[in-house]
């Protein structure tokens, strides 16, 4: 029995108010109790399956690499308490997120109140959210604000070492609300012109719904899924994005790879390669020691993985933003 379900049958008893049992907190309870707090946060896993509790800590204590161990434990329905020993490590994980476990979002975040479980809400996860085809007009700080405003609460706007925004990407840190649908474009409305479409993209975002666009379960599971083919979906995996800095990585090490291989920079990584590293990425997700986000043991082999991942992704990014700008101004003529 869980603990909400426990709460109300406990409310359905009937009890004289004279024969009713409470404690008022308060003083010394309240101060001691604000100490405990202190170093927790609360987490839950959007998985529609039961978490195991030594392997998810096992998994985390790995990825993390927090200077002291975090305790781990269980509060019940997917949901956990994270006490920190060190103030900093605390804040470096919550300021790092969002985190996976087995593809599934954790939604972290500190106690509300008095840190009653049935009472937190977990509603809203932090992304690196980046959006492609901005205008040099609105390569500023305060605009991008504005424009990232459209999708949650803006925490952060990337600046270069000059203090400006100016590139290919603008980065924007936001508070997403996840029980709405993700946002996959944005536009900026210019009188007596089209509408200028700027696609949305996620970094670190888990399996989420190409149906609805919800984080939560899959389109094989969702209400409004009708048997539609994966790429006729309104929603896909060219909402993952990663960042910029790692694919710097994962190009440096796709040409090392190519070196390596008598192949030169400029060639593109062959079909047969990529369908080489699906086989393999399912072999390793198959693997349960294979954590998420690490790379595997063999070094070519993650090489192989990565740009398979990568290629693909840029690939179906493409293809949907020329569906998305299409189909938009489509909607936009027929509005004339």
């Amino acid at each position: 029995m869980d603990t909400e379900e426990l709460i109300r049958k406990c409310k359905a008893i009937s009890i004289g108010e004279d024969k009713e049992k409470s404690v008022n907190f308060e003083g010394s309870m309240r101060s001691k109790g604000r100490q405990v707090v202190a170093g927790c946060l609360v987490g839950k896993i959007l998985h529609n399956k039961s978490v195991n509790q030594e392997v998810l800590k096992s998994t985390l204590q790995m990825v993390w690499r927090t200077t002291k161990e975090v305790r781990i434990e269980s509060l019940g329905n997917t949901i956990f308490l994270f006490k920190f020993v060190l103030e900093e490590d605390k804040k470096r994980i919550l300021a790092g997120g969002p985190w996976h476990f087995d593809r599934a979002l954790i939604i972290l975040t500190k106690p509300k109140g008095i840190g009653e479980v049935t009472r937190q809400a977990f509603t809203h996860t932090s992304f690196w959210v980046q959006l492609r085809n901005v205008p040099i007009m609105c390569m500023e700080k305060d605009i991008l604000k504005v424009l990232g405003e459209q999708i949650g609460t803006v925490e952060e706007v990337e600046t270069d070492g000059y203090g400006e925004c100016i590139g290919e990407i603008a980065r924007i840190r936001i508070s997403v609300d996840i029980t709405q649908p993700l946002p996959k474009l944005i536009f900026l409305k210019l009188k007596g012109e089209e509408k200028i479409p700027m696609p949305v993209g996620y970094e670190h975002l888990p399996d989420f719904c190409f149906c609805c666009g919800h984080i939560g379960h899959s389109f094989k599971d969702c209400s409004q899924y009708k048997g539609q083919a994966k790429e006729q979906l309104p929603y896909g995996v060219w909402m993952k994005v990663i960042k910029l800095s790692a694919r710097a990585k994962l190009n440096r090490s796709r040409g090392n790879w190519n070196r390596n291989h008598g192949q030169t920079d400029g060639n593109p990584t062959s079909l047969e390669q990529i369908d080489n590293g699906r086989s393999q990425q399912r072999q390793f997700e198959a693997n349960p020691n294979m954590v998420h986000g690490l790379k595997p043991a063999n070094e070519e082999t993650g090489q192989i993985i990565e740009q398979a991942r990568d290629a693909e992704v840029e690939w179906k990014a493409d293809e949907h933003l020329i569906q998305d700008i299409g189909g938009s101004k489509k909607k936009a003529n027929r509005g004339q």
